[in-house]
């Protein structure tokens, strides 16, 4: 089975729309891959979800949350990484892919996609992962 680490972003679109990173998330309900993430990923994914500009209730907040934790495998990385300089946030990501030994990370975000690869672990975009997915 596949595991993935999706950044922010993409957990953030797969709430707000029933778009390819809805179906990503649904890809590990229904139990196809494994979605892997650390404490400060799921910590960012609430501060940002939380947002006025979302419009989201406390509740939906809540419902978001649990939902995204009773799919997702939750690892403590053991590293703290300097790789992307330009957006010092972004190697959460890579701290949790490689705490998880994720094939894969997914997200939209320039830093990270530029990057390729970090170690084994692709950076794909998650119409890509789908299409990768869907051949296996």
């Amino acid at each position: 089975m596949l595991k993935i680490t999706a950044d922010t972003n993409t957990l953030i679109s797969a709430v707000i729309s029933k778009g390819n990173e809805f179906e990503l998330l649904d890809l590990a309900h229904e139990g196809k891959i494994e979605i892997v993430l650390s404490p400060q990923i799921l910590k960012e994914f609430r501060d940002v979800i939380s947002r006025a500009k979302f419009g989201f209730s406390e509740k939906q907040i809540d419902n978001a949350f649990k939902q995204l934790l009773n799919i997702a495998t939750i690892v403590v990385p053991s590293i703290k990484l300097d790789i992307i300089k330009e957006d010092a946030s972004d190697n959460k990501i890579l701290e949790c892919a490689e705490a998880g030994r994720a094939d894969y990370i997914v997200s939209g975000d320039g830093h990270l996609l530029n990057l390729g690869k970090y170690k084994n672990i692709k950076i794909v975009r998650t119409s890509d992962i789908l299409k990768i997915i869907s051949k296996t």
